[in-house]
């Protein structure tokens, strides 16, 4: 969580916007969590509909989640045409050229929820792994000495 709130404001910091951002608060937790609500209702608003509900690809745009999603070279006959080597270069083209029907209409601050949302999806499906993995491992029964 803490990685995702500081990538978070590093965005942001890069970006000027004079509109309102999620709720203000002296918990970063608190304002993370509005800011990935508010991502989440731009999210299926905005970007669903060629990303896919969960973020996986359809076949109207490439997945926003997971192992497949944001490879450094964009794919063959993809809308990108420039190399994603960090969060910020995906920030800076999804910015211009997002959402496709309609590019750079968003704020910098609904984009940045909607990055929040992404990546908060990201932790929560790692987390679920790793809870997945440690029950799997409490059901393994210990080899008994004979």
């Amino acid at each position: 969580m803490r990685k995702l709130t500081v990538l978070l404001v590093a965005l942001a910091a890069c970006h000027h916007s004079s509109s309102p951002a999620a709720p203000a608060s002296s918990d970063p937790t608190v304002a993370l969590n509005a800011q990935v609500e508010q991502g989440k209702g731009l999210y299926v608003a905005k970007c669903a509909s060629c990303h896919g509900d969960a973020g996986q690809g359809t076949d109207k745009g490439p997945p926003v989640v997971g192992a497949d999603a944001f490879p450094l070279d964009p794919r063959p006959g993809a809308k990108r045409d420039v190399k994603f080597h960090t969060a910020a270069d995906v920030f800076a083209w999804a910015t211009k050229n997002m959402p496709g029907d309609n590019p750079a209409s968003l704020t910098t601050d609904e984009y940045l929820a909607i990055f929040a949302f992404d990546l908060n999806g990201e932790q929560d499906r790692a987390e679920g792994a790793a809870r997945r993995s440690r029950r799997a491992s409490d059901r393994a029964s210990p080899l008994e000495a004979g």
